[in-house]
Order: structure tokens, then C-alpha cells, then sequence
């Protein structure tokens, strides 16, 4: 009986131990998104020459030279669209600054050759709160920068497509990456600097493409993109 009672012990703590490390494989839920702006499409961008004193205008590139097409990647200051859109996770209202631009690096950086451009997406992600603050400081049209950091942002790249995967640039590989920065920022901010004021007689905005919080506000006095205020709300989603 002794001998039983041991078996039967041994059989019920070996099925407890399988049920309590047993789990179903279950897909990993990303956000989505609930609504989105219209897309900005173009903006001017200006900057002073150092060398020259003279302010160069570049179609939504931010250079000091007239910048030709086949140099746009090497310039991080650039974009082919921008808007906002809103997230939805864990109760909590989220909105994205969303761009695309140019990228790339050389395939041999240690000299410097072989120069290989990529199509990106960044993200930008704001509080309600953070957002909300942004757009009642843009109507004041002070001409005083408008400053904001967040640890939530990255990108993701057509690089690697050919892999396939999460290699894949898309926008089930954007959210996915959105969703575990949300979950997860970054140790490092980024700022996205704006300035609302009136020029000439006109409503204008000037901004930077989110970038290193240390330089942001520097680059502002002589380099940024510019354009009517009416223009840039049309991406400020509700």
C-alpha cells in the first residue's frame, strides 16, 4: 500500500508540474491605429550658408547648398510626407508624429565607399497631455520654440525587405515596433522643435525633424523647414 500511495504521489506532482508549464501559443497583440491626418507633403526648407551669409532653399530638404536629388539621402534633415495619427493601448490616448524620409550608409564605413540609400519611417510619440500643451502654444504664434522630447521613437527601414519578415516595410512592422517601444522606451530623447509666429504679415510655422536634444534648439536659429500655419494644422488630428 505504502509502495501505491508513492506511485500515485509521483504521478499527480508530475502532471501538476506539466500543467503549471504548459502554455498556448498565443500571438503577441499590437495596437493599431484609430485615426490619422492628412499628409504634409511639402515644406521649404531653408538654411544659412555659413561661408556665403546667404540663406539657401531647398523643397524639403534642410541644406546650405542647392541640394540635387541623388544627395537627398546623405541629409537627415529631409522628408516625403509627415502627419500625425493616434494609438489606442492600455487605456491610454497616444498620438504619432510620423514621417518618411531618405537614409542610408555605406556599405564600407571604415573608408567610406560604396554609399547604399533606404527608404525609412520614424515615429515620434506624444501623451495626450504632451500634445494637447503643443497645440494650444502653436496658436499663440509667440515665435518662441515650442520644445518636445519623448523616449518613445524610432523607425523602421526597407533595408533589409528582401528578407521578408519583420524585415518587411510595412505597416504591421511599424506598429509592431511602436508597440514595443510604447512598452518599452528608449534610455535617449529626442526632441521635435516647432516655432509658430508671424512674418511679413504671414502665419508661418518653423520646425525640425525629431533629432539629439542637445543640438535641437541651436539648429533653429539658422536651418529649418517652413511653412504656412494653415497648412501645417491640417495634420493636427483630434
Amino acid at each position: 500500500m505504502k509502495l501505491k500511495n508513492v506511485l500515485l504521489t509521483a504521478v499527480l506532482i508530475t502532471a501538476t508540474v506539466l500543467n503549471v508549464n504548459s502554455q498556448n501559443r498565443e500571438n503577441k497583440v499590437t495596437v493599431e491605429f484609430a485615426s490619422e491626418s492628412e499628409k504634409l507633403n511639402k515644406a521649404t526648407g531653408w538654411e544659412e550658408n555659413e561661408k556665403t551669409g546667404k540663406w539657401v532653399e531647398n523643397k524639403n530638404v534642410i541644406d546650405d547648398r542647392e541640394c540635387p536629388s541623388y544627395w537627398v539621402s546623405h541629409v537627415s534633415q529631409n522628408f516625403k510626407w509627415l502627419q500625425f495619427r493616434t494609438i489606442n493601448q492600455n487605456d491610454k490616448k497616444y498620438y504619432v508624429f510620423l514621417y518618411e524620409r531618405l537614409g542610408g550608409e555605406y556599405k564600407y564605413k571604415s573608408i567610406q565607399e560604396d554609399w547604399q540609400a533606404d527608404k525609412r519611417t520614424y515615429f515620434f510619440i506624444l501623451t495626450t497631455e504632451e500634445y494637447e500643451n503643443m497645440k494650444s502654444k502653436i496658436e499663440l504664434k509667440s515665435g518662441e520654440n515650442i520644445k518636445l522630447t519623448s523616449k518613445m521613437n524610432g523607425y523602421i527601414s526597407d533595408r533589409f525587405k528582401i528578407l521578408g519578415g519583420e524585415h518587411l516595410y510595412n505597416e504591421e512592422n511599424l506598429l509592431a515596433k511602436i508597440t514595443k517601444t510604447i512598452e518599452k522606451p528608449s534610455y535617449s530623447e529626442s526632441c521635435l522643435v516647432i516655432n509658430s509666429q508671424t512674418t511679413d504679415g504671414n502665419d508661418v510655422l518653423r520646425f525640425r525633424l525629431p533629432e539629439s536634444c542637445y543640438s535641437a534648439e541651436k539648429y533653429m536659429k539658422t536651418a529649418y523647414f517652413e511653412v504656412k500655419l494653415e497648412e501645417f494644422k491640417t495634420i493636427l488630428t483630434e
